[in-house]
C-alpha cells in the first residue's frame, strides 16, 4: 500500500543510558557536596579555593612599636600574656555587643578585646570576658592554641595602670555555637569559683560555615586568680 510512511523507534544504547546516570550521579553529588559545604562547612573533596575564616579580618603584623604605644585606662586590661602558648603582651581593646547581638571581635587578627560590661582586672570578683581569634584566611589567630591549655596552666592580664594579674586555668571545653549562645555566655560571664575573680576566654573551633560567615564551635576557657 502507498502512501504509509512507517517510522522506526529510536531506542538509546546503553552506553548512552550509561553516560546519562552517571552524569546525574555526578550532578546530584555535587550538589548535595555543594549543600554540606555552605549550610555546614564540610570540607569539599577537590581542591577548589574557598575561605576557610573571616576574609575581613585585618591580618598584618602589629610591631613592637604599636605594642608599647598601646594605652588603656588604668583598671582595664591592657595586655594578656599565655606563657605557655609563647603569647606575649597582646593588645586588648575595649569592645561591646554588635547590632546583631554577638560579642564584637577584634579588628586585627594578632589583639584580643574585653567585653566591657564584663569584670575588670584586679577588681576581685566576676570575671573578665577576653575575646581573640583562632585563625584567619592566611595565618593563624593569637588564640589559635586555646584548646591546649590544661587546668592550672597561667594567663597574665596588665592593666593600663602595670599591675598584672595571673590567673590559673579551671576549665576549657569547646561547645557549639548554638549552646554557647544559649547558655554557654551566661557562664562565661561569672567566675568559675564564686570567692575568686575570674577570667574568661573565648575563641572559634570547629569548621568555617559559609552560609554563617562563621566558625561552627566556640573554645570557652576558664581561670581564676591566684
Amino acid at each position: 500500500m502507498s502512501g504509509l510512511n512507517i517510522n522506526k523507534s529510536k531506542f538509546f544504547s546503553l552506553r548512552e543510558i550509561g553516560f546519562w546516570i552517571i552524569s546525574i550521579a555526578i550532578i546530584a553529588s555535587s550538589a548535595w557536596l555543594g549543600y554540606r559545604w555552605y549550610f555546614f562547612g564540610d570540607e569539599l573533596p577537590v581542591p577548589i579555593a574557598q575561605a576557610q575564616a573571616d576574609p575581613n579580618v585585618d591580618e598584618k603584623p602589629v610591631t613592637k612599636k604599636q605594642v608599647d604605644e598601646h594605652k588603656v585606662p588604668a583598671s582595664n586590661p591592657r595586655y594578656i600574656s599565655i606563657p605557655k602558648l609563647g603569647v606575649e603582651e597582646t593588645r586588648i581593646f575595649p569592645t561591646g555587643v554588635e547590632k546583631n547581638g554577638q560579642l564584637g571581635a577584634p579588628a586585627n587578627i594578632s589583639d584580643a578585646v574585653w567585653y566591657k560590661d564584663s569584670a575588670l582586672p584586679g577588681s576581685g570578683s566576676g570575671a573578665v570576658l577576653i575575646d581573640a581569634h583562632n585563625g584567619g584566611v592566611t595565618r593563624n589567630g593569637v588564640f589559635s592554641g586555646l584548646n591546649k591549655l590544661t587546668k592550672g596552666d597561667e594567663i597574665i592580664v596588665e592593666r593600663g595602670d602595670g599591675k598584672k594579674i595571673t590567673y590559673t586555668v579551671v576549665e576549657n571545653e569547646s561547645m557549639s555555637l548554638e549552646e554557647a549562645n544559649k547558655t554557654g555566655m551566661q557562664k562565661m560571664m561569672k567566675s568559675a569559683e564564686e570567692d575568686k575573680e575570674g577570667l574568661s576566654l573565648i575563641t572559634c573551633d570547629g569548621k568555617w560555615v559559609p552560609r554563617y560567615q562563621q566558625f561552627d564551635r566556640r573554645i570557652m576557657l576558664r581561670a581564676v586568680a591566684k
